[in-house]
């Protein structure tokens, strides 16, 4: 069997030919290629020849695996497959001219039609390396429903690695599951908020493994490493992508250095859809001088703004810090947060033999009333 055309009119899936080679190589001996994938390295004509001739007729031949050029503009973008094996799956690439354009979203989308439909596939199930956000983003885009993190569960050419995992299945539409939040910028006088960045992994170690952030903080990993850095990160954008908070780095306008972190989280709550929770901690260096009492305020107005204008357009804010917390308390209450409540043994405080469960306070911020 050959690979049927499939097409919407933006992109077209087709059988591999000849011509496709040095697509091939171009998609092979990228960087981002290399860094998620097993394709053999280093990669030449001979391996592109291989599996232009040998790999992707087998597949179709013996019925395991369905394999097509992703083609956009006339030109080669790619590929895409459907393995028809125990448990179905799905594996896509573009070269780098390619990427962010949501071609590969329009490919994914027409070769699960056809296995579904053509192939009678129940499943196709989708995996990646736990931080490959690029994959990630495709497969949400199409309609997959994020199943977890498993330790250990990818085999990678020095080892085992973190996998993600998803799936779809006929009856679900290939439209997102959960909104992807957006980590826009915001720029006050003495801060600019921003995405993480690598450089500020050292910051967070250092913030994270201070005796008086992990008093307040009492279940951080401990020790704090640079691994925990990262994966505090990738974290957060997994977060974003499945609708469950917005994380900011506040970073120094002036040398872009870390000074402290905020969050946006709960705005999954079906109990509560149009609430969330701000929580934040401050770099040792950066405190009491304003840093985060700014970025909080930068983040309340952002959230109360409404969506159709960029913001998270939530109508109410609550800030939980433990009841003798004064810096944490003192930054809500000058946000204008308003104390309703407290609760005793609300939470776990100090590290060691100092650890003991505090009482909590909670405060509240509704959002001003428009005319």
């Amino acid at each position: 069997m050959r690979a049927p055309t499939l097409t919407d009119g933006a992109v077209t899936l087709r059988a591999h030919t000849a011509a496709d080679l040095d697509g091939l190589l171009a998609f092979a001996r990228d960087p981002e290629t290399a860094r998620w994938t097993r394709i053999p390295h280093p990669y030449g004509p001979a391996d592109a020849r291989r599996w232009i001739e040998e790999t992707v007729p087998a597949g179709w031949r013996d019925g395991t695996a369905a394999r097509w050029v992703v083609e956009a503009e006339g030109r080669f973008a790619g590929n895409v497959d459907v393995h028809r094996g125990t448990p179905p799956f799905v594996g896509y690439g573009l070269v780098p001219a390619a990427r962010g354009r949501g071609l590969m979203s329009r490919a994914l989308r027409l070769a699960a039609r056809w296995a579904f439909e053509q192939a009678g596939l129940p499943v196709l199930h989708w995996w990646a390396q736990a931080g490959n956000l690029a994959s990630w983003r495709v497969a949400h885009a199409c309609g997959f429903t994020f199943e977890g993190t498993r330790r250990l569960a990818l085999p990678r050419r020095d080892g085992l690695a973190d996998g993600w995992f998803a799936s779809l299945t006929p009856d679900e539409e290939m439209a997102p599951r959960t909104t992807w939040w957006p980590v826009p910028e915001l720029v006050g006088e003495r801060v600019r908020l921003r995405q993480h960045t690598d450089a500020d992994v050292p910051r967070i170690v250092e913030a994270c493994s201070d005796p008086r952030t992990r008093h307040w903080l009492a279940t951080l990993p401990h020790p704090y490493t640079e691994d925990t850095a990262r994966d505090f990160v990738m974290d957060c954008r997994l977060a974003e992508s499945l609708g469950q908070k917005v994380t900011w780095a506040v970073a120094d306008p002036v040398d872009d250095r870390l000074l402290a972190n905020v969050s946006v989280f709960r705005l999954d709550d079906p109990m509560n859809p149009t609430g969330g929770e701000i929580a934040y901690w401050a770099h040792p260096d950066a405190r009491g001088r304003g840093v985060v009492g700014e970025a909080v305020d930068l983040v309340v107005a952002h959230t109360f703004t409404p969506r159709e204008r960029g913001g998270l357009g939530r109508h109410r804010l609550q800030i939980g810090a433990s009841r003798d917390n004064t810096a944490s308390r003192h930054v809500a209450e000058r946000a204008g947060f308003t104390l309703v409540g407290e609760v005793h043994q609300d939470g776990v405080v100090g590290v060691g033999a100092d650890r003991t469960v505090d009482d909590g306070v909670w405060y509240e911020l509704l959002a001003p009333r428009t005319s």
